[in-house]
């Protein structure tokens, strides 16, 4: 009866990471023997045993003790993502944009749309843009690192970009067609107060300075370079007054800032909005196609008024619902806490930014796999960092090389324990190599040691009660495997940084000193790590 469990609570903990279930178990030894539903009380308090003992093994115990039942593997069925077709796409005709405001660096949220942009414009042989919307210099003030790194971060992604265009120096552009759009009596200077305008346009009454001249309003507007001030004026887009939607009613396109923070621009005073440089830029690019966040579906209604204006063709747009990653700060949030040294910077291992997660080992094929798999649709997508990690074990595990390292050592003698030069397999499937760590009869281990209870030192041989039992695997001693370093010389002191940005001490087989840097391992029964530095190394997941 035991083996019979013992096979299904392996089986079912491999397939589900590592943890069985009791209740899908007792159903599988049922299944294979039907009998023993006689012995059902004595049969769940030995499957509940057993399935603790097989929890409390790594997945790869797990997995190795699993062979020994020659269970034929069920093969997993990838589904394979197709790119779905664009709307009115020709071959080779294709451009659309990645436009994110550079006030810090590239966020997981960032990479859908990158990703899909790159995605669409690789399968119609098409062009990609990237394009800085930093027209914002005193509120999402841009970061001058951020444009650097954004292109390191798209080019770890592998997406290809073909050119990159930065707004605050298009300035002159925006300006050309807001003087068009004035002489065209399509736009206007408003100089209201905020609070009366808003009131007159919640009751759809223009404002007077609506119905100002052109001739006045150019004269507004050239005022807005130099008599009026911060507050005085704004651009607005005439629309239609009586619009369901409030927001859409003669929205404001450009406005005034008198004293600029813009690390690339501090002399400019006139600044156009994210409508109308979007816009603009949308037309002078000639992008075909837009990937839009489903929250700022209010853009396009917004834009076809200036569209329209000029006779211009709409760009295709498909809309994307937010992707939340769960315990994530927002741009704004990370930015003062950095500031007040709360957090240690833009890659500190609680943020969800692509600097953050490339410092803790997760891959670039990873984040794309992700992002593939979640589809295109207007929903929201919530990502917890579980999920991630479960992706991410897929792409290291195959390659990742394992050490032992020991937290929180505890020094235990073996009673007539043979001395052995242990040969440990640098990885249990790919031919790697190994690694020879010399044994004595003091070890360092991590594991609490329970009288009564068979221990396996890995790949060294099995103890009772501090006492030596033998050299080869017995699975009928259902010994417990642990880890374990020798108490000698030449063990290295690691530190880790955990998900919490916390320190954690270590020791570490010597062996880890070849390990590279930025190469992903496996702490044997611990954990995945990447290491950063000497001896240091950055927690990844289980």
């Amino acid at each position: 009866m035991k083996d019979i469990i013992l096979k299904h609570a392996l089986n079912n903990a491999v397939q589900f990471n590592g943890k069985a279930n009791p209740g899908a178990v007792i159903g599988k030894v049922l299944q294979e023997n039907p009998k023993l539903k006689e012995r059902i009380k004595e049969l769940s308090k030995e499957i509940n045993e057993i399935v603790k003992e097989v929890n409390s093994l790594s997945l790869e115990e797990q997995q190795n003790k699993l062979k020994s039942f020659n269970i034929p593997e069920k093969k997993k069925i990838k589904e394979v993502v197709t790119i779905p077709n664009l709307t009115k796409a020709k071959k080779g005709k294709v451009v659309m944009r990645f436009a994110p405001n550079p006030n810090g660096p590239m966020s997981f949220g960032h990479s859908r749309i990158a990703i899909w942009n790159y995605l669409f414009t690789k399968k119609y042989k098409g062009k990609l843009i990237l394009r800085f919307d930093d027209t914002d210099p005193k509120n999402k003030v841009p970061m001058k690192e951020a444009y650097k790194w954004f292109e390191e971060d798209l080019n770890w992604l592998n997406i290809k970009v073909n050119k990159i265009v930065i707004q605050s120096k298009r300035l002159k552009i925006y300006y050309s067609y807001a003087e068009k759009l004035i002489k065209q009596n399509n736009a206007y200077i408003c100089t209201c107060k905020q609070e009366e305008f808003r009131s007159l346009v919640n009751k759809r009454i223009e404002c007077p300075c609506r119905n100002l001249s052109p001739l006045e309003n150019i004269q507004r507007w050239k005022n807005m370079f130099s008599k009026y001030k911060e507050g005085d004026a704004v651009l607005r887009i005439k629309t239609n007054i009586m619009h369901e939607n409030p927001a859409v009613r003669d929205w404001p396109a450009f406005r005034i800032i008198n004293k600029s923070l813009h690390p690339l621009d501090k002399k400019s005073k006139v600044w156009p909005l994210l409508n109308f440089a979007s816009a603009i830029d949308d037309y002078e690019l000639k992008v075909t196609h837009i990937l839009r966040g489903i929250d700022l579906k209010i853009s396009d209604t917004r834009q076809k008024y200036i569209y329209d204006y000029f006779n211009w063709q709409y760009p295709e747009t498909i809309y994307l619902g937010k992707l939340l990653f769960s315990g994530v700060k927002s741009t704004s949030e990370a930015k003062r806490l950095i500031k007040e040294k709360k957090l240690s910077g833009w890659d500190d291992p609680r943020l969800g930014t692509l600097k953050a997660l490339r410092k803790r080992g997760f891959q670039s094929e990873t984040i794309v796999n992700f992002i593939k798999d979640a589809r295109i649709n207007a929903s929201e997508i919530h990502v917890s960092l579980e999920k991630l990690s479960h992706l991410n074990k897929e792409v290291i595990d195959k390659k990742a090389s394992r050490y032992f390292a020991v937290i929180n050592p505890k020094k235990i003698k073996i009673i007539n324990a043979p001395k052995i030069t242990a040969k440990l397999p640098l990885h249990p499937t790919k031919k790697k190599g190994f690694r020879s760590i010399k044994s004595s009869d003091e070890f360092y281990i991590q594991d609490e040691i329970k009288k009564d209870k068979v221990y396996r030192l890995m790949h060294l041989f099995n103890f009772k009660n501090n006492k030596f039992l033998s050299i080869q695997p017995d699975p009928s001693l259902n010994a417990i495997l642990i880890h374990w370093l020798p108490v000698s010389k030449g063990l290295v002191n690691i530190e880790i940084i955990t998900e919490d940005n916390k320190k954690i001490k270590a020791l570490a087989e010597p062996d880890i000193k070849n390990v590279k840097e930025d190469e992903i391992i496996q702490l044997e029964r611990n954990f995945f790590v990447r290491k950063d530095s000497k001896n240091i190394f950055y927690y990844a997941h289980k």
